[in-house]
């Protein structure tokens, strides 16, 4: 079926190179800290996911959707502001809706600002319902003081193909996650290791992006996240903070608030069952 919105009379179209302009002012609605990837990686990596809706005078919202196995996620969903309110999103999600059965999917996934009460609102209409929350904050080397000493013989090395499958049964990811993060080549996919461990796979681990952010981000406690910050910050190479989204993890939340790291963020993971068959 093609992407269309049919009761919008216009619709969805899959993204171009020549929409990265629409594509990057929408993007800073978002109100996150880092900027919109470059245009070069935005294509390489990026572009085949992203949707645009178009209106009689051009784009007006994009939606970025990827299938995840037997779940579908929806990246982003920005709608310009001078459309808002007029139903733009929810004839997206119901197109998304569609678009997902048609690959096989089951249920489905996003991530909102926990105080986006509108979109809130709107996903929760459609079945979605918390799963998961997260905090991201700017974390610089000042603060990792407030964290305590790592725990002895940890190193962080390259997560490979092997390793997506326990890894992603252990910090509860989405299908497919780690398979998709780590073809793209500015990201580093990276977890903690220890020889003779014997439960390898709940050390932490973490997808270390080109603007320095941070997410995933798992460890197994402050100690562990330590090092993995310390390693991120090392492999950044700038004094610039990095940005860490820090998911269902209240005591490496209370130490890095207790420490003073901002907080650019809160966020929840939604998911539910598809709407409708």
């Amino acid at each position: 079926m093609a992407d269309t919105v049919a009761r919008s009379g216009q619709g969805l179209r899959p993204g171009t190179l020549e929409d990265y302009p629409v594509f990057a002012r929408l993007f800073v609605e978002l109100g996150v800290a880092e900027p919109p990837p470059p245009r070069e990686v935005w294509a390489a990596e990026l572009l085949p996911l992203f949707f645009f809706d178009e209106g009689p005078q051009g784009p007006r919202a994009y939606a970025v959707r990827d299938v995840m196995g037997e779940v579908g996620f929806v990246g982003q969903l920005v709608v310009d502001p001078a459309f808002r309110g007029q139903g733009v999103g929810r004839r997206i999600m119901e197109e998304l809706t569609r678009t997902f059965r048609e690959h096989g999917c089951r249920r489905w996934a996003l991530n909102v600002k926990r105080d986006n009460v509108a979109a809130r609102g709107l996903y929760g209409s459609m079945g979605m319902k918390p799963t998961r929350e997260a905090t991201t904050f700017s974390v610089s080397p000042a603060h990792l003081a407030a964290l305590p000493p790592a725990p002895p013989g940890l190193t962080v090395v390259p997560v490979t193909e092997q390793e997506w499958a326990p890894l992603t049964q252990a910090f509860r990811l989405l299908p497919f996650k780690l398979e998709r993060l780590s073809k793209r080549a500015s990201h580093q996919v990276l977890r903690l290791a220890r020889q003779g461990e014997a439960h390898p796979w709940s050390l932490g681990m973490m997808d270390l992006r080109g603007s320095g952010v941070l997410f995933p981000f798992f460890a197994a406690s402050p100690g562990h996240a330590r090092v993995l910050l310390e390693e991120a910050l090392r492999r950044t190479g700038t004094p610039a903070p990095l940005h860490v989204v820090v998911m269902d993890d209240a005591p490496l939340t209370r130490l890095l608030r207790e420490a003073g790291a901002p907080v650019e963020l809160d966020m929840l993971e939604l998911q539910g069952p598809l709407p409708g068959r």
